[in-house]
């Protein structure tokens, strides 16, 4: 949200409530719901505190975007020393990141039932209340899609937790928490503004529920639910975007990217993000993120920090399958910093052609802040939740799997490739409906990597565990030797690892509650 919604944070009932278990969340705050929710002032001010669940560290200010997004055939764990994380697959139950993610997923998920408990107590515009209506059922089932495909079966709760009596809450079958989401959404879509009425893709708008409608009925024509009968729906929702004439495909590739980093806002390209704003050292009430921090190129210096904690692959590298493409050196970097002695320097080394596995990413650049005072950890780089391109990607992949394959599906892959000054793909390319859908699962890493997309399709396309293992032969035989440590995640994953193990604080307090397989 823009700057001047997250400053009335502070007066939210339940955003930082305090909580002994996930589940059970009772607010400590001065204010209740009795004395709450009695104006539309109060309502939006509400909805804002559901909308901060979004830019949580536990959720897409990093755990959801670094954490549990990599590794990947994208990136790896950039670290020489071994490390417990689920990066490279070692954790446990007992993880931090896994408590914090599923912590913060569940009271966002509250403070959006609060809001749609009371949404009907103040007088005022039915149209208004309607659009926040909309976008609170549309958030609750949208971080309730990122605990279902990261966790599987979790408990599903529909009205607020506010006392101690409920705390034993028995997981719920995958299905009938899609049912649910896709309810939730159907109904916001009616409701919820147009972007192009408020400007910026930080809110909630019409063509974000359709768009991400789409990625919902993927991933629930794919593993585990296989219901492939919803690939005609993910084409329908996803071609409702496009027919709207509302979005396009932005002229320059990375420029998307140094936008994000600069509060730039292009609605056309940008359906959805999460907006940060500052880096916390000059107003404390602007926090910034950390998922910039950990992509970013490697440096040390206080002006250029970035700790270039994840590694671009060769397997990614290597998908790039025209030299014209303009992607390749955008998303994986073609320099690292210079240092004289130990002190890192602001001007650039370019990488060797040859030097394919020692590369770190690009697609976000501390160089690109605007600001002179820069933190270490912290910046204002919004990140992408739906773009155009994924929509038009989207829709590809479920028309070929619907008809395929079709001059329409390469039509639309033909859009972003032309945008990225890419060779167009034609008919001689993809004769069977599985050459297409190879051809589409790499164009999405070609164009999405690193925003948090790829071990979720790898994992609804049932090929995670088969990819990681390629990725790890081809480190083995062909990295150098002072690359070989970038395997060790590789190595690690298991068949367990395509969820989550539920956090052991949840399972301590929760008798009804049981663990996923491995774990």
């Amino acid at each position: 949200m823009k700057t001047k919604y997250l400053l009335s944070l502070i007066a939210i009932l339940v955003v930082m409530a305090s909580c002994k278990r996930y589940l059970d969340v009772k607010p400590t705050d001065f204010t209740t719901p009795e004395t709450y929710y009695n104006t539309e002032k109060e309502l939006d001010q509400a909805l804002t505190g559901v909308y901060s669940a979004l830019n949580n560290r536990g959720t897409f200010s990093r755990n959801l975007v670094y954490e549990f997004a990599h590794g990947s055939d994208e990136g790896f764990y950039k670290r020489s020393a071994e490390a417990v994380n689920p990066r490279v697959y070692n954790h446990d139950a007992s993880n931090a990141l896994v408590a914090e993610t599923w912590s913060a997923l569940y009271a966002g998920i509250n403070n959006a039932n609060l809001l749609l408990a009371n949404i009907d107590h103040p007088q005022m515009d039915e149209k208004v209340r309607g659009r926040i209506r909309g976008e609170a059922l549309f958030l609750r089932a949208f971080l309730y899609f990122q605990l279902v495909h990261l966790w599987g079966d979790v408990p599903l709760i529909l009205t607020p937790t506010l006392s101690g009596e409920n705390v034993n809450n028995p997981r719920t079958p995958q299905k009938v928490i899609y049912d649910q989401i896709l309810s939730d959404m159907t109904t916001a879509e009616g409701l919820v503004g147009n972007i192009k009425d408020f400007g910026f893709p930080g809110r909630v708008s019409k063509t974000a529920v359709q768009g991400i409608l789409a990625r919902v009925c993927l991933k629930m024509a794919g593993e585990p639910l296989k219901e492939v009968s919803k690939f005609t729906e993910a084409k329908e929702w996803a071609d409702k975007v496009i027919k709207s004439g509302t979005h396009k495909l932005a002229s320059g590739y990375a420029q998307i990217f140094i936008n994000h980093t600069q509060d730039l806002y292009d609605i056309d390209e940008n359906i959805w993000e999460v907006e940060f704003t500052g880096n916390g050292l000059t107003d404390p009430t602007k926090t910034g993120g950390w998922f910039a921090k950990k992509f970013s190129v490697r440096n040390t210096s206080s002006e250029l920090y970035g700790y270039g904690e994840i590694g671009a692959t060769a397997t990614l590298y290597l998908k790039y399958d025209d030299i014209h493409d303009v992607r390749k050196n955008r998303n994986i970097a073609t320099y690292y910093f210079r240092t004289n002695g130990s002190t890192m320097l602001s001007d650039t080394l370019q990488y060797a052609p040859t030097a394919i596995y020692a590369r770190e990413t690009g697609k976000w650049r501390i160089q690109d802040e605007t600001s002179t005072q820069r933190s270490p950890d912290f910046g204002p780089t919004n990140f992408p939740l739906l773009r155009y391109s994924d929509v038009l990607l989207m829709f590809a992949e479920a028309e070929n799997e619907v008809n395929g394959p079709t001059q329409v599906a390469l039509d639309a892959i033909n859009l972003v490739r032309a945008r990225a000054k890419a060779r167009n793909f034609i008919s001689a390319d993809a004769p069977s409906k599985e050459a297409l859908r190879r051809i589409i699962q790499d164009e999405r890493s070609r164009e999405l990597c690193y925003e948090g997309l790829r071990k979720f399709d790898l994992v609804r396309w049932g090929i995670f565990m088969d990819v990681m293992k390629d990725v790890e032969a081809d480190i083995l035989s062909n990295a150098p030797s002072n690359m070989q440590y970038s395997a060790y995640g590789y190595t690690n994953v298991k068949v367990r690892n395509l969820l989550l193990p539920i956090p052991s604080i949840e399972l301590s307090l929760n008798n009804s509650m049981r663990q996923n397989p491995g774990f």
